[in-house]
This record gives C-alpha cells, structure tokens and sequence, in this order.
C-alpha cells in the first residue's frame, strides 16, 4: 500500500512492455516475476477479456483513493479559503471588510470546490489513463502486454530495466 495518505491503492505506478509474440511476452513475465517477487505481474493476450482487470487489479484501491483525496483535499481547501478570507478580512480589503460574513462563506466554499477538483483529478489518475489507452490500442492490434504493478519506486526501475532487456517497448504511468 502506499504511503501516502491520500492513495489507498497498493501500486501507484503502472509499468508495462508490449510484445509481437506470446513467446517474448511470457519469457519477460516470468523474468520480471523472478526480480520482483513482491509485485503484481500479469500477461495480456491479445484481445483478453480481462484487460481491464489485469491493468486496474485493485478496485477498491481506487475507492479508497477518491474517499481519502477528497476528504483530504475538501478539508484543506476549506481551511485554505477560509484563511485567504481571514487575510483579506484582516487586511482591509474594502470588499471583504464591508461584508465579513459572505467573504468567509464565498472563500471557504471556493476553496472547498478547488480541493474537490483537485481529489477528482488525483482520483481519475490522468497518466495511468494514458498508458492503459495506448496499451489497448496495441492489445486490439494483436500485441501480448506484460504488466507491472510495483509498489515502490525501485521496484518500479527495476522492472522498466527487466523489461527493456526483456526487449519489449516499455511505457510506464508517473
């Protein structure tokens, strides 16, 4: 699991290689199986019916990911707003001296929504999105994938390295 407090996955980085073959594809896997015993290796077939699954093994990660970030982030933004508001309260701002109450309630809420954003966009996960869209394009082209799901950032190089000498093309997220 990670420990960063607002990710509940166990694997945060998603490093994969393709293949033309099954062969190089399943010699890699049970290479990178070998160096790294600790995380989640998987082999992809062409056209399998579990990709989503074998790209995206842990669903209730993913829950506890939008729930921590969002709490998380939310509270903050709320603090965050509610001190900007304080600051230009304090400060004299013309707009927000002449009406303390609505500038409070305008910034905390503003800085509620901005933190909120910000878990959606954590939550969504951008740049594993974009390794798995490029990984299907390749799978729908009858490429084998191997999949790793490291969960520190030296297991992490550790298989970009198996894979390259495997001699796949190795993409990975952040």
């Amino acid at each position: 699991m990670s420990n960063t407090p607002l990710f509940g996955e166990r694997s945060l980085t998603l490093v994969v290689a393709t293949f033309r073959d099954c062969l190089a594809a399943d010699a890699a896997a049970s290479a990178l199986r070998a160096d790294l015993p600790l995380a989640e290796v998987e082999l992809v077939r062409p056209r399998d019916r579990d990709f989503a699954r074998k790209m995206e093994p842990d669903p209730q990660g993913i829950w506890r990911t939008a729930i921590r970030s969002h709490l998380i982030l939310g509270l903050a933004g709320l603090a965050l707003g509610f001190a900007v508001a304080v600051m230009l309260i304090v400060s004299g701002w013309p707009a927000a001296a002449a009406s303390p109450f609505i500038a409070a309630v305008f910034l905390s809420v503003l800085g509620l929504f901005a933190g909120l954003m910000l878990a959606g966009l954590l939550t969504l996960r951008p740049d594993r999105s974009r390794v798995t869209m490029a990984i299907r394009r390749l799978n729908r082209a009858g490429r084998w994938t191997v999949v790793a799901h490291p969960t520190s950032p030296a297991q992490s190089e550790r298989a970009v390295r198996c894979l390259q000498k495997s001699g796949g093309a190795v993409m990975r997220s952040l």
